[in-house]
């Protein structure tokens, strides 16, 4: 149980600039808020009965952050990998992999896999030459899997081809889509209480970014996984912990569906949606397109499931009253998912997503899209790491490409995350890019400018409480702040610094 807790002198997000207020807490929630007169707080709380903190009217409070779209273990082992991200070569790739052989922070004893992430081979001038056979004669012996941006494809030696059950010899040593999905459970050797502690790291991480909440759609079954970790003291935030469809009968048998809480986790590991992948990814080239891509007459991507097939999953979540987050990327992918969902037994509970939601037929899906009263769940980040992939890979087609503006003029409500570890978890990026479409220091070279979305917009989207400021009533779900974000620019929400985080009235960051 919390206790109370009163803020004086506090400055409020998205109430006037010359007012100050006194916030009072009590078990959780913020049960007043009140306008002080004359510099004076109110009702006279003090150090006996409350703890009182004074702002001293120059910090904001504000409603926390959330991430709507987390893979959580693979960003927490994202710090151990291989990061090849800045790679503009495949013979700076083999290099690299040769320098982490030799280097003790990638020791076979603490790992005995040796995984690279993050590879993007958009400008490479010499991508043939990275195969099966000079990765052996990097490793003949030690597993090793490099992976490209996306996690959707990746190169692996006979070492691991081999761990994971496959011969060599009748294998190119290059896995996409489904065969990459399958080698994910394969890519850590690390014990689970070593992996556990690389997630709490995350975990405070994230708080110490004004972080209270994520939507975890880590492809593992994740219950049981959340049950070990908060009853060994991961409390940090709340998870929605995401199902795939291996995993809902076990969500059903135990009576469970999205929004209960999982047992024995105190109200704070909730069963997140159903997570259905319905195409590739564009580093890739498997995001499913109207377009084959450039270079190839017949390669459009990959979807999945025929209509039928997909429908009758639909209804599976449907029945028992599961909340979807359904993955389409390429343009035909997400005008075959929505037709599809249009056609169900019923509409999609409320607050079901569309994940990525990158491509778009601008003129005829969003209004289906916006009937459907689908959320899109976009990850801005992937804008700024994508763009030359998109002029590549999707030409005279950008315009529809992360089209967040157009989305949410159609009356789609947005949310915003990061898809970690393909993009850092952080909120405050992701609002940066939203009102810019640039990375940092490139602002004045927007990706299709006019596409820009506004701040509060995207600050709605990115808030645990879904509005632009607290109110009285709300969940004590918030942080304190050096500066009001809503009067930011992209270089003043990058630099924010948070000075404490509350999570239902109790603090899991203090910076005071």
């Amino acid at each position: 149980m919390t206790g109370t807790t009163v803020f004086h002198h506090a400055r409020l997000v998205g109430y006037p600039d010359d007012k100050l207020y006194t916030v009072k807490v009590v078990g959780g929630i913020v049960s007043s808020i009140d306008e002080e007169k004359d510099g004076q707080y109110v009702n006279g709380y003090d150090g006996t009965e409350a703890n009182v903190i004074d702002l001293r009217g120059q910090e904001w409070l504000s409603p926390s952050l959330i991430d709507w779209h987390v893979h959580t273990k693979l960003a927490a082992l994202h710090s151990n990998r291989l990061n090849l991200q800045d790679c503009t070569s495949a013979a700076q790739v083999i290099d690299e992999v040769k320098k982490a052989l030799k280097d003790p922070k990638y020791d076979a004893s603490l790992e005995r896999n040796l995984v690279g992430i993050n590879m993007r081979n958009s400008s490479w001038p010499d991508e043939k030459i990275l195969n099966l056979k000079v990765l052996d004669e990097l490793s003949s012996n030690r597993p090793m899997l490099l992976l490209y941006n996306g996690y959707h494809s990746m190169w692996c030696n006979s070492a691991a081809l081999s761990a994971a059950g496959y011969d060599p010899a009748q294998h190119t040593g290059y896995l996409e889509e489904q065969e990459a999905f399958d080698m994910f459970p394969r890519l850590t050797t690390a014990d689970d209480d070593v992996v556990d502690h690389w997630i709490l790291q995350q975990a405070k991480k994230a708080a110490s970014m004004g972080v209270t909440e994520i939507v975890d759609l880590e492809m593992e079954h994740n219950i049981v996984q959340w049950q070990r970790r908060y009853a060994a003291g991961n409390n940090y935030l709340r998870i929605h912990v995401g199902m795939y469809t291996e995993h809902i009968q076990d969500a059903i048998d135990l009576g469970l569906t999205s929004g209960d809480d999982v047992p024995n986790t105190d109200g704070l590991i909730k069963v997140g949606p159903y997570k259905i992948v319905t195409d590739g990814s564009l580093g890739s080239q498997t995001a499913f397109c109207h377009d084959a891509y450039p270079g190839t007459k017949d390669n459009f991507g990959v979807y999945y499931y025929q209509p039928s097939t997909l429908a009758q999953m639909l209804e599976k979540g449907l029945e028992h009253n599961f909340r979807f987050a359904i993955h389409a990327i390429g343009d035909h992918a997400n005008h075959l998912t929505l037709k599809t969902i249009s056609q169900a037994s019923s509409k999609l509970r409320q607050g079901s997503t569309i994940e990525h939601a990158q491509m778009l037929n601008l003129e005829e899906d969003l209004e289906l899209f916006r009937d459907l009263g689908l959320i899109a769940s976009i990850q801005p980040a992937h804008l700024v790491d994508d763009r030359d992939l998109c002029h590549k890979f999707w030409p005279g087609r950008e315009h529809k490409a992360y089209a967040f503006k157009s989305i949410v003029g159609a009356g789609i409500p947005i949310k915003l995350g990061s898809d970690a570890p393909i993009a850092p978890m952080n909120p405050w990026e992701a609002l940066a890019v939203s009102i810019t479409r640039a990375g940092e220091n490139d602002e004045s070279n927007p990706f299709i400018k006019d596409e820009i979305l506004d701040l509060e917009t995207a600050w709605k989207a990115s808030t645990s409480n879904e509005k632009s400021k607290l109110e009285a009533g709300d969940r004590a779900d918030l942080c304190i702040l050096p500066a009001d974000p809503l009067k930011q620019n992209a270089a003043g929400l990058r630099g924010m610094r948070v000075k404490g985080t509350m999570l239902g009235g109790r603090w899991t960051h203090k910076a005071f």
